[in-house]
């Protein structure tokens, strides 16, 4: 072999030994990831039905509907008009590349696709009969793989379970998501108290960390997103207490450490209240989304947003929440 078609052999060789190894080597992509919680949403014919059949307190589990409490407000009706708006703000989660949304109050798939039409597919949807469940609406080309509902989290028979997914399953990108509605009503102060809400709280926390301690255990990454019916900024600054069944608080039962790698990111943290349009009364969040440290170390850069609803908006029955969205980057 001459030298020039020698050194020609070389430069092929190291370029197959790179191409070799680039392809080897995984490259982590950015992540996003959102929640929203769509207040009761379910087809103008379901409303109709149930609605014309609801019950004076909050249905069961088992139930299929609605409630009409007197002095409290009743479920939305909504119009084509209406699903219409709220399919505009899905389209531009994704124009905002995000690729799964955790969804609360969603009449399973069929009331989802109404919003998340097209791009889009709406699955891992918790089985209650009830119309409030708990989903995931995910990106078109991402992978994905369902796991059974968190039934665990439905603690008295009237509590929402929580929807568990992985995406990119058996790749080194692969998240394990838990989507979680949590007992609303106790939004601050110990879980101690003799107070319902806080004590059917208290009875599901201990059900999200044998989920997450079974995570770091696998060694897999993870988050938990959704509606925590709790100001997690003001619960993290207190401890959990010694006893990991009756915990004090959440967030402190759930980032201790144990077992080693237990440890959790929170979105909000630190993040002034972004209000979800011009009239939005509330100061404090109670959507959020956890990450493991695992997943925090594969994406070091986040970035923290909120989408509101135009002013032009206002008055319709869209939902008393907005979506909340964190990318992770690399």
């Amino acid at each position: 072999m001459t030298p020039p078609a020698f050194r020609r052999w070389l430069a092929a060789l190291a370029w197959i030994v790179w191409l070799a190894g680039a392809c080897a080597t995984p490259s982590v992509h950015a992540l996003t990831l959102a929640t929203w919680n769509i207040e009761w949403l379910m087809t103008p014919a379901t409303r109709g039905e149930l609605g014309a059949r609801c019950q004076p307190q909050q249905p069961d589990s088992d139930s299929r509907a609605l409630p009409c409490t007197p002095g409290r407000k009743p479920p939305p009706v909504r119009d084509a008009t209406d699903l219409a708006v709220l399919a505009r703000y899905a389209d531009r989660l994704g124009a905002r590349g995000v690729d799964v949304v955790a969804l609360q109050e969603v009449d399973g798939a069929e009331a989802g696709r109404q919003v998340f039409r097209q791009g889009w597919r709406l699955d891992c949807f918790t089985p209650r009969r009830h119309p409030q469940n708990v989903g995931f609406a995910i990106r078109d080309g991402v992978p994905y793989r369902c796991h059974p509902a968190l039934t665990e989290l439905d603690v008295d028979g009237s509590s929402r379970a929580g929807a568990d997914v992985t995406l990119y399953p058996g790749t080194p990108q692969a998240v394990r998501i838990l989507a979680v509605h949590l007992k609303s009503g106790c939004f601050n102060g110990r879980l101690d108290r003799r107070f319902a809400p806080c004590e059917r709280l208290r009875q599901q926390v201990p059900v999200v960390e044998a989920w997450i301690d079974a995570r770091v255990r696998e060694r897999v990454a993870f988050a938990v997103m959704g509606d925590f019916n709790r100001h997690l900024d003001q619960d993290a600054r207190f401890d959990a207490g010694p006893d990991e069944d009756a915990p004090l608080n959440l967030v402190q039962a759930w980032s201790d450490d144990q077992p080693p790698g237990a440890v959790l990111l929170r979105a909000t943290e630190a993040q002034p209240y972004l209000a979800c349009h011009r009239d939005d009364t509330h100061r404090r969040y109670i959507d959020d989304i956890l990450i493991s440290s695992s997943l925090a170390q594969r994406h070091p850069s986040r970035l923290f947003a909120r989408q509101p609803y135009d002013d032009a908006d206002l008055g319709r029955p869209l939902s008393d929440h907005c979506p909340l969205i964190w990318t992770l980057r690399p």
